[in-house]
């Protein structure tokens, strides 16, 4: 059955179809991983079930659940099959499980310790993400977009500001610059596209909604240097497209 501790859960394995809770977790280790590190076939869930469960059987149609504080899905990953194998009891220092969702993985490794930012209830600041090293930029990203369409939004523009301003010195990858367009057109832990397709469609789902913004790219020569100008004349290209005022500087 479910215990009760002091620790909030971060995690949820859900019957998709019911939407029955099976088990509530606190910490997952082995999914978030290296895109290029070996998937292994065991996941350790630290935290309980609600209800007694058979070792050895395989759940499906499951998916893991990411909830914040309040216990609200912020984000979510269709898993489908997995199996609990074992119960850790005390393995590891912790209770739970060792599982396996057959080499399903999610290749951002940090986006763990961002979605229990994310879940802690604080607002998120604004330039939050240049805190985090570059390489994590893409996890940064990964959970925007996740939660931004958990969370009931759309591929849209959101907010009011009719001049939206990025920041070249902060655009060291293709992921530096999506999660600067993000804030500066949608605010904090905003999204506006994680690919040139999903801008498009960011672009087109707002396109006659309201007047169009004009973007204030500065420093730009710093994001050509680090992207290269394919990238960046392809950007520029997308938003003058849908008659977005794009002043380079």
């Amino acid at each position: 059955m479910k215990k009760r501790g002091s620790v909030d859960p971060l995690y949820q394995l859900v019957e998709e179809g019911s939407g029955r809770v099976i088990v509530s977790a606190h910490e997952i280790d082995g999914f978030f991983v290296k895109s290029d590190r070996a998937k292994s076939d065991e996941i350790l869930i630290f935290g309980s079930a609600w209800e007694p469960v058979r070792l050895g059987e395989d759940l499906s149609d499951v998916e893991l659940r990411v909830v914040n504080s309040a216990g609200k899905a912020i984000g979510s990953y269709y898993i489908g099959r997995v199996g609990l194998r074992s119960e850790l009891n005390g393995r590891s220092g912790q209770d739970g499980f060792a599982a396996t969702f057959y080499g399903l993985s999610c290749p951002y490794v940090t986006a763990g310790a961002i979605w229990r930012r994310w879940a802690s209830g604080s607002p998120i600041h604004k330039g939050e993400w240049q805190e985090y090293p570059v390489e994590s930029h893409d996890s940064w990203l990964h959970v925007v977009q996740n939660s931004w369409f958990e969370t009931g939004h759309a591929a849209k523009k959101y907010g009011a500001a009719e001049v939206c301003v990025i920041d070249g010195r902060t655009t060291f990858d293709a992921s530096s610059l999506y999660c600067a367009l993000g804030e500066s057109i949608n605010g904090p832990g905003g999204y506006f596209g994680s690919t040139l397709d999903g801008l498009a469609d960011c672009l087109s789902s707002s396109y006659g909604t309201e007047p169009p913004f004009e973007l204030v790219w500065e420093y730009h020569s710093e994001s050509q240097k680090n992207l290269g100008a394919s990238l960046t004349d392809s950007v520029a290209g997308i938003l003058r497209e849908f008659n977005v005022g794009v002043t380079l500087r």
